[in-house]
């Protein structure tokens, strides 16, 4: 639909011979849509429930503008389960790259994957179930690592019993 919608009927996006960005537009936007959706309803339902904690009345109280309260406090803690959301929403992302990538004639994992499945070649879908696994792991591993940076309450306590 992107390819009949952007490049046939507006004529914005090459599909025979593009350009080497230009060929990358349509199979990011192909991927991201329907990926950044629910990410973006996390973060609005979780935006509009931090503005209702305590600690944002506070900062209001204390004179802070609309903006800085935003950034400083809300984002933060909105931002939290969306960053858990991406990063279980990464598999998402190697599952779509098969058919984006045989739509849209690139060259990457997904077209490796196609390959070995029409030629029944096990040991590369093995390796690539391994790497993507692994993939995932380290993408979800970084996710969990990154929570106390973003989130100072769940920093260890040192020297006592939490």
């Amino acid at each position: 639909m992107l390819i009949q919608i952007f490049s046939f009927r507006f004529r914005l996006v090459p599909v025979i011979n593009p350009g080497e960005w230009e060929g990358l537009i349509l199979p990011v936007l192909t991927i991201a849509v329907p990926i950044s959706a629910p990410m973006a309803q996390i973060l609005l339902r979780n935006i509009d429930e931090v503005l209702t904690r305590p600690f944002v009345s506070v900062a209001r109280a204390k004179g802070a503008s609309h903006a800085f309260v935003l950034w400083r406090h809300v984002a933060k803690n909105a931002f939290l389960p969306v960053l858990t959301v991406a990063g279980v929403l990464f598999g998402e992302l190697l599952a779509g790259a098969v058919i984006t990538e045989t739509v849209f004639g690139l060259n990457g994992i997904g077209s490796l994957t196609e390959q070995a499945v029409n030629f029944q070649d096990v040991a590369v879908l093995q390796a690539i179930v391994v790497i993507s696994a692994a993939a995932f792991v380290t993408i979800n591993l970084a996710v969990d690592l990154l929570y106390p940076v973003l989130d100072p309450r769940l920093k260890a306590k040192l020297g006592g019993v939490a």
